[in-house]
């Protein structure tokens, strides 16, 4: 498994910030410098450097920010398996949620394919809408697969933000029961 989306780092330790810093600080210094000797060579730096130099420096300021608050508040994380890999284990704590954007996966039941699944599909669901439940089959990739993944806390910060999705993921169980792929009283994922 390979995790894309990196941990939360601070704001301040993102190397384009030092370069943001730096353009910054030689701006105002191109600028105090034509303010003290205001000459013609000084409000030609000035004008030429100074001036682009500050506004690259909050352009660089404002992206940096942006992106920070999207990786600080997003709730997904992406995570990348390569054919073969298994992604959860039939047994295991259910604590996330997967949504497949790309690559294909197949859903095993005591060693047998009971389904295939892929882009736009989801799985891992339904064990988080049960407190305490595991994971009663094994999902594992076929084809080289990209994964959002909600961890749970986030996955019920979604749900209390719109109820509406507790039936959306129960409908899909409904469906996997009357096919014969669960048990009654069993969940998916």
């Amino acid at each position: 498994m390979k995790v894309v989306t990196r941990g939360k780092k601070p704001f301040g330790a993102s190397p384009l910030l030092r370069l943001c810093l730096v353009l910054t600080l030689t701006g105002l210094a191109l600028t105090l410098h034509s303010m003290v000797r205001p000459n013609g060579l000084s409000f030609t730096l000035f004008s030429v450097l100074g001036t682009p130099l500050m506004l690259l420096s909050v352009m660089l300021l404002l992206y940096l920010f942006l992106d920070d608050m999207r990786k600080r508040y997003s709730l997904f994380s992406i995570e990348e398996y390569q054919p073969g890999e298994v992604i959860i284990a039939q047994g295991d704590a259910a604590d996330r949620a997967y949504f497949i954007q790309r690559g294909d996966v197949e859903v095993l039941r005591e060693g047998r394919q009971v389904a295939k699944m892929g882009p736009g599909d989801y799985f891992g669901e339904m064990a988080l809408l049960r407190p305490d439940a595991r994971r009663t089959a094994t999902v594992a990739a076929l084809t080289p697969v990209e994964l959002m993944v909600l961890g749970k806390e986030n996955f019920y910060r979604l749900l209390d933000a719109i109820p509406a999705l507790r039936l959306e993921f129960m409908g899909p169980a409904a469906e996997r029961r009357r096919k014969g792929e669960l048990h009654e009283g069993e969940e998916s994922g």
